[in-house]
Order: structure tokens, then C-alpha cells, then sequence
């Protein structure tokens, strides 16, 4: 399930920075102060790495099929 997450990670993240930027896009004080522009716009960056880890994670298990975590359980030594 590991793999699956990493594999939606980046694009969990990059959706949340599309969404966030877009906030900040709209705020017209950020258009004539450069420094605090591109302090807000790192910041968000930042925070949509964060908040792409465990968002990428509930993706990554609701993408398993039923038999995938079948598979999963019988290895880790779980009855099904």
C-alpha cells in the first residue's frame, strides 16, 4: 500500500497547491508586496506537502480492491 501512496502523493499535492495558490491569487494585497507574495506562496507550498501525505494515504486505500486486501491480510498472517 506503500507504493500505491507514493504513487498518488504527487498528484494529491499538486492539486491542493492548485487550490491554495488560487486563494492567494485572489488576494489583492499580494500584488504589490513581492516579499510577502512569495513568502504566503511558499507557505503553501509547504502546507500542501503536508497536508498531501496523509490525504495521499486515505487515497491510496480506498484505491486497493477487495482482493488486494485479501492478499495483504494473508500475509501479515490475518484470517479472512
Amino acid at each position: 500500500m506503500f507504493k500505491i501512496a507514493l504513487v498518488a502523493f504527487l498528484p494529491t499535492a499538486a492539486v491542493l497547491f492548485g487550490l491554495m495558490s488560487i486563494g492567494l491569487a485572489l488576494s489583492p494585497t499580494l500584488l504589490h508586496h513581492f516579499d510577502l507574495a512569495f513568502g504566503s506562496y511558499m507557505a503553501v507550498a509547504a502546507a500542501s506537502f503536508v497536508l498531501a501525505l496523509p490525504i495521499a494515504w486515505l487515497v491510496a486505500r480506498r484505491m486497493i480492491v477487495r482482493r488486494d486486501k485479501q492478499v495483504l491480510d494473508a500475509r501479515e498472517g490475518k484470517m479472512v
